[in-house]
This record gives C-alpha cells, structure tokens and sequence, in this order.
C-alpha cells in the first residue's frame, strides 16, 4: 500500500492507495495523487503504419504521460470503417495495460452503425472527408444513441496554395472553415437530437457558441493552446514541422483560445496525439510534410504546468484531462497517477516511449514531475529515479521511465 496524499473535491486527504502485496510506503507530503489522465483523441497508428507507432509503443507512450484511458481514432491503415475491421483492432489491444476505447470510423452503408453498437463502440468519428454526408451521419448516430466525434473544417473554404513555410496551411484552411463546419453541426444536433463532440476547436467563438445546448461539448489541444504559427516555427526551426491540422492560429487567436480555458469555458483536453517519424515531419516540403505532432507524452505536464504557475487550479486539471473525457468515453477511472510537486521535467523527445521522438515542446520546462501511475492494484509506470521510493512495489509489468529531471 501507498500512504499519499490524495487531491479529492478540491482538498488535499491522506489516504492508503492499494497495491499488490503488504508493503506500506510513506511518501513525502510533495508527492500527490490525482486521478490519472484520460485522452479522448489518439493515433495509435499500427498495421500499416507500425513504423510510425503501435499498440504498445503508444500504450506506453500512455502510461509515460500519466494517461491510462485513450480514445483512438479510426484513420488506420487500411482505416476502420466497418465493423470487422473495428472488431480486429479491438482484439490487438484486448491485452493492453490501458483502457482502451476505438471510434468507429464512418461505414459506407450507415446501417453498420448497428454493427458497431454492439461491439461496444459507442461514438463515430467524422473526418472533413465526410462532410459532404454529414447530415445522414448525424441522423444515423441519433438513432443509435452514438456520439459523433467531429473533425469540423468546412472542406468546401480550402484552398490549395504553397508556401515558404507552415503558415501557409492557415491560410489554406482558414479559420472560417472551422467556423462554418460548427454553425452546420450545431444546427443539425438540434434538429436531430444528436450528441456531438467537436475535436481540436481552435476558434474562440465556437467556444461560446456550444454554450448553446448541453449536447454539444468541444475539447482543445495544448499545442493550439500554447503554440502559435510564428512562436511554433522560431521554437522548432524547421520551416514546415510545425503543420497540424486545424493549423496552429495567430497569437491573438491563441491567447483567447487560453482565456477561454482559464474561465472556464473549456471542457476537455485532449493530445491529438498524431505520430509520425522524425524523417516525415523534417527538412521536407509543405505538401509532403504529414499534420500533426506526438503528444501523450507532453500534455498531462504542461497542463499541470499551467496549474503550478497559477493560471488554473488543480480541480480543473482534473476536470478536462480524467473526469470529462471519461464520461464520453463511458470508462470508469480505476487508476491514480502520483506527481512530484516539488520537481521539474524537462521535454526530451529522445526519451520518449512513443516511436516519435520529436515535439514542437522540445526543451519546454514544466514545474512539475509525473512518477508513477498505478492502475488495477499494480505500479505499472514508475520514474526511474524514484526507484527505490517504491522499492518492493516494481514487478515485471511495471514501465520503468528513464528520467527526465532539470
């Protein structure tokens, strides 16, 4: 057993986590335990993309960032869009450490919505690729009692230019895009009496919108929240690393993407944890440049960064990365994640346990260090250098994290 001190309804409780076997540590008053992190939105990859991430390199890239809940998408290669396809994904990662949740992508023939229901997927994810149907996909989910996880840019406001670097895809998926898509979503959830979940928001104003109906919840990314197009390509160096789609904003745009979070207006965060190898994202061009940044690994410490500087408090934290996201995903939480207050992490991609070594957050320093994660009674993450601190709690499925200390 761990004796630590448990953060519960907005108070600080020493409590007895149980663990395998009779041992009792006392662990020092800097050590908290949270409830650990769930993430609605992640690219395990695998099958045809196993070079850029798999079940288990992603599963522990999870636990690595305190994440023991993933909700992972459907764009597969091949992608999942019927429901044998979802049932043999279910199967690979039936032996995976984390709870694990798949979206179904959309079929071809809407009926085999049916077909999902009953392996359990309960949300489908919708892609700018779909929009063209979007309102048969949403009545159709209505009526199997499915959230529809929406990727919302309007693709008929792309345009098609190039450019000297990232900036560009902002301008080829203007915010407009993000905007339109929501005002037609929201519209045909009320129509239809659908639950809808809009993905990687970067509008403000889309924000303030889903404030509308309570059957509309929208999540954010931290790189749309911390990054924007000029400070992400300065950071990184790279000319077109920094291309993600939604694009990564202006920096107005971001700071009232951030005040939106700090007030409250903000339900979930989510990584859109999207890898690929450091080859793809490095020294290529706009169009042969792949979206998206590795994020599992960095988002749980940047948000409690931003609780330890102040700027949010600790209920909120675990309000949009544990609590919110497990309500939509239908997961109970069964696993504690256990922080040092009192030390620091900085972000080295080359310690990652993701097969991305690679973060436009490379070098960020964050006033906060994640542990150990127990979930169903077992240590199963532990930072390295807090080894003997659990000593006689470590067994072989426990993921023993290099150490990422300043």
């Amino acid at each position: 057993m761990i004796s630590v001190r448990y953060f519960k309804d907005g108070e600080l409780i020493r409590i007895k986590l149980k663990v395998r076997g009779s041992t009792v540590i006392e662990l020092p008053d800097n050590v908290i335990a949270i409830p650990a992190f769930a993430d609605m939105h992640v690219h395990l990859r695998d099958w045809g993309e196993s070079h850029k991430e798999d079940l288990n390199s992603g599963s522990r890239a999870a636990l690595a960032g305190g994440v023991a809940t993933v909700g992972d998408m459907p764009n597969t290669k091949p992608p999942i869009r019927d429901p044998d396809l979802a049932l043999r994904r279910i199967k690979d990662a039936s032996s995976l450490k984390i709870n694990y949740r798949l979206h179904g992508g959309v079929p071809t023939d809407l009926n085999l919505l049916k077909g999902y229901v009953s392996l359990g997927i309960r949300s489908i994810k919708v892609y700018p690729e779909d929009y063209r149907v979007i309102e048969e996909i949403i009545k159709a989910a209505a009526v199997n009692n499915m959230t529809i996880i929406i990727h919302c840019e309007d693709p008929s406001l792309f345009r098609n230019l190039n450019g000297n670097d990232s900036r560009i895809h902002g301008v080829n998926r203007p915010l407009d895009a993000e905007f339109s898509c929501a005002l037609r979503v929201i519209q045909l959830a009320l129509i239809h009496g659908a639950r809808i979940h809009l993905t990687h928001v970067t509008d403000p104003r889309i924000i303030d919108l889903v404030k509308l109906s309570n059957r509309i919840t929208i999540d954010v990314t931290m790189h749309h929240l911390l990054l924007d197009e000029d400070s992400c390509i300065e950071h990184v160096n790279d000319p077109f690393y920094c291309k993600v789609n939604p694009p990564l904003r202006s920096r107005l745009i971001r700071l009232e993407l951030l005040r939106r979070l700090i007030n409250g207006s903000v339900s979930i965060i989510a990584s859109d944890h999207a890898p690929h190898t450091s080859g793809e994202k490095f020294h290529s061009n706009y169009d042969n440049t792949p979206p998206g940044f590795p994020g599992l690994e960095t988002t749980g410490l940047l948000l409690l960064d931003l609780w330890r500087r102040g700027l949010i408090d600790l209920g909120r934290v675990i309000d949009v990365y544990s609590i919110n996201p497990l309500k939509i995903l239908e997961v109970n939480n069964d696993a504690q994640l256990l922080i040092d207050t009192k030390s620091s992490t900085v972000i080295d991609p080359s310690l990652f346990m993701s097969k991305a070594k690679h973060s436009p957050f490379s070098g960020w320093a964050t006033m906060v260090r994640l542990i150990g994660l127990i979930k169903g009674g077992e240590l199963l993450m532990v930072d390295s250098d807090y080894e003997k601190m659990f000593a006689g709690l470590i067994s072989n499925n426990t993921l023993i994290k290099l150490s990422r200390s300043i």
